[in-house]
């Protein structure tokens, strides 16, 4: 076998005429692989070198760095939230010598290959994870790795890994409470992905909140928008076509917000009177708007900050069940949210 430079998962497959995925699992003997499979790649691999220059890194090089693989359908880059979540989490890493490797990928089966090759390329120490779904193979795949890792989120069954989470479920609640003390009966929910675990938490916790109420749940006042100005522009015209559009709107994220502030001044509904918004993030934005968003805020610094420090505590070996710390979000009152019109 004719090799060029270093040898690498993605030369080993290309010769091999198989998937990176596959060598990486054969490699790290996932039981899946057949016994022919395996042998021929660690023959290849044996003979390319391969797994000399990984025990070396194992044994000798400590990279010092943590990955954060960023699946771009599921977070943008340039929002607010990423830029401040990273400054938290770098600032936090550097005092330890430590830094964040970012790569992104277009979804979540070519995230699964990214980690892989990060692990057994010896690049990072472990991982950071964000937007974490109801179910999330990463999870699964980086217990199966024993490799570090701590969440920003939970899936639905929490599990013994790290993770730190600001509570969105309460945030919903606390949202309801307000609103229907302002005399406000008819709701809506605009939504971020269903698969991600915090949509899942706060639809639940909007419907429970509303049936502690005695208010009635209209499930065409809940819609699963997306996660851009745009998408909640988009979903205000869709309520604004049902017989009882809600007068109270909660949003998972702050950009869904601004977006159905701008779609119900276009229809001529004043956000504040004729309808109240409540957005969810505090983007630096937020206050800017017209009116000034009503939200909750979740520190995305103070988020990043606190999932580093969370990873680094597992690399001195504290277990990761104790390592799971779960927050408020602090609720800003501006002027987008107010009484039912007509009601004092």
């Amino acid at each position: 076998m004719a090799t060029l430079g270093r040898t690498t998962i993605e030369s080993l497959a290309r010769d091999l005429g198989l998937s990176a995925s596959t060598v990486s699992r054969a490699l790290n003997g996932y039981t899946d692989i057949s016994e022919e499979t395996r042998r021929r790649v660690l023959n290849t691999a044996d003979e390319a070198g391969y797994k000399l220059l990984s025990e070396r890194k194992k044994k000798n090089n400590r990279t010092n760095a943590v990955g954060l693989v960023v699946e771009m359908w599921s977070l943008d880059i340039t929002s607010p939230f990423f830029g401040q979540f990273l400054r938290g989490a770098t600032s936090a890493l550097r005092r330890q010598s430590y830094d964040l490797l970012v790569a992104s990928t277009d979804g979540a089966k070519e995230a699964l290959k990214v980690y892989e090759y990060l692990i057994a390329e010896g690049r990072v120490e472990g991982f950071i994870l964000t937007r974490i779904r109801s179910e999330d193979a990463r999870i699964s795949l980086l217990s199966e790795h024993d490799i570090p890792f701590v969440c920003f989120g939970r899936q639905a069954e929490e599990g013994d890994f790290a993770w730190h989470d600001v509570d969105a479920a309460e945030a919903v609640q606390k949202s309801v409470t307000y609103l229907a003390d302002l005399g406000h009966e008819h709701f809506g929910l605009l939504q971020a992905p269903s698969e991600v675990n915090f949509a899942r938490l706060r639809k639940e916790s909007f419907i429970s909140a509303l049936n502690q109420r005695g208010l009635p749940v209209n499930n065409e006042c809940i819609i699963e928008a997306g996660l851009t100005a745009s998408d909640g522009a988009k979903a205000v015209g869709t309520l604004l076509k049902i017989p009882q559009p809600p007068t109270a709107l909660i949003c998972d994220l702050d950009a869904l917000a601004i977006g159905a502030i701008a779609a119900f001044k276009e229809a001529n509904l004043v956000p504040g009177q004729d309808v109240s918004i409540i957005g969810y993030g505090n983007d630096p934005f937020s206050a800017f708007t017209e009116p000034p968003l009503t939200t909750f805020s979740q520190d995305a610094e103070l988020a990043g900050r606190w999932v580093a420090e969370i990873f680094l505590a597992l690399l001195k070996g504290i277990t990761p069940k104790i390592l799971q710390r779960i927050r408020s979000a602090e609720f800003v009152e501006r002027q987008s949210a107010g009484p039912l019109k007509g009601q004092v």
